[in-house]
């Protein structure tokens, strides 16, 4: 990574007394892990700030959280924000974010969007958590376990267990620094992947909507009456997308989620670029994962089409 820019986010913590973390909408364990991760550095490492971790959570973790009505104008205009694991500004969790004084965007996803008046960007990194890890091991930072264990979350689940294709030697290097701090990884691996009954018939009927077009590609459209009787969190819906993984004759695999209104896209691959058909569908990611919005829900029949014509 960039060391001036890795210097410039230090020297912009030490600036600001008040500092706003960010993520991304609908956030998966790699937003919400940086983001606390990133937040237990800060307050571990940077005396008398007043650090503030907003939108929406995956549990019940409080730390560092702040009722919206307490979160003044006054406050977000004298603040540093930092978001974390979020390509475009469209997809904060924070309305109010061009409010703030400075924005400083971490990331690892290939920029489309360079938002923030700083920006580190690593894209070999598996996940942010990757960037947040090694930024605060190159700056000499102490990691707690706190930190450590949020990190560890979305360094794990991003990289599906160290076994997407981009997992890389620095991302061990990460993953040797958070186990180093301490962290429980049998707690963590269970309560990431150690599920219950519901989840598993979620799971089974999900797949069993599976389509797939000749040449491989595997989509479920799933709409709110197929997740309802099953009192889901959305990152609990979208275990769908996993069932059709680790398939030979699936090349490509995707989701369709309709959640709050919002069409929502995840695309995966094992070998194929789909990040090149997520950008045509207000999306963008990562070569073999991306993410996307379809205006409406019939749509997925012309996304199937685009992600048939990236296999030869």
């Amino acid at each position: 990574m960039d060391k001036k820019i890795e210097k410039k986010l230090v020297e912009k913590i030490n600036e600001y007394k008040n500092i706003i973390v960010a993520k991304h909408i609908l956030p998966d364990w790699d937003a919400q892990g940086s983001a606390m991760g990133m937040a237990h550095i800060i307050k571990e490492n940077f005396k008398g700030k007043k650090i503030v971790v907003v939108g929406d959570r995956l549990n019940d973790d409080k730390d560092f959280w702040i009722d919206s009505k307490d979160l003044t104008d006054k406050f977000i205009k004298s603040a540093l924000v930092i978001t974390v694991d979020t390509g475009t500004s469209s997809r904060i969790d924070f309305e109010k974010f061009s409010l703030a004084k400075e924005i400083f965007k971490v990331d690892h996803h290939i920029p489309v969007d360079n938002y923030g008046n700083e920006n580190l960007v690593d894209v070999s990194a598996i996940a942010c958590a990757q960037v947040v890890t090694l930024w605060a091991k190159d700056m000499k930072l102490k990691v707690n376990r706190k930190a450590a264990t949020n990190l560890y979350k979305g360094l794990l689940t991003d990289s599906n267990r160290f076994l997407f294709p981009a997992t890389n030697v620095h991302t061990f290097e990460a993953a040797i620094e958070l186990i180093n701090s301490g962290i429980d990884l049998e707690e963590i691996h269970n309560y990431l992947y150690v599920g219950n009954l519901n989840l598993r018939k979620w799971t089974n009927y999900a797949f069993s909507k599976v389509e797939i077009s000749k040449k491989g590609v595997a989509i479920i459209v799933i709409e709110e009456k197929d997740y309802k009787p099953y009192k889901l969190t959305y990152d609990e819906v979208k275990l769908a997308l996993s069932t059709m993984a680790g398939i030979d004759e699936i090349k490509i695999w995707s989701t369709v989620i309709v959640w709050k209104g919002v069409n929502k896209v995840s695309l995966r691959s094992r070998k194929y670029d789909v990040n090149t058909v997520a950008v045509k569908y207000n999306g963008g990611g990562h070569k073999l994962a991306s993410g996307a919005e379809l205006d409406k829900i019939s749509d997925y029949k012309n996304l199937v089409k685009d992600l048939d014509k990236l296999i030869k």
